[in-house]
């Protein structure tokens, strides 16, 4: 249900099969609607277009982990900025 006082915002993620069930986990336990925009199978990833409250601390907060999530991950994958200058 949307309610007035609270409009729905829509974002997109590219998604890492890696971390996919940790997503969906979040997207299921805080009811945020979700869909699959694209599939890239070179890369391994998944479009997703996720629909939230914009005033609900809860959605933010969902909102707040899969963002953390997908940055960890990309460090963790291509390092940080400061590797790349780094000769080994």
């Amino acid at each position: 249900m949307q309610s007035a006082n609270k409009p729905a915002t829509t974002s997109s993620h590219t998604i890492p099969i890696d971390v996919l069930l940790d997503i969906i986990r979040i997207l299921f336990n805080n009811r945020l609607h979700w869909q699959v925009e694209g599939i890239n199978e070179q890369e391994g990833t998944l479009l997703v277009q996720i629909t939230y409250q914009q005033g609900s601390p809860k959605h933010q907060k969902a909102l707040q982990n899969i963002i953390g999530i997908l940055g960890d991950y990309s460090y963790y994958v291509k390092g940080s900025p400061q590797d790349e200058a780094l000769d080994y």
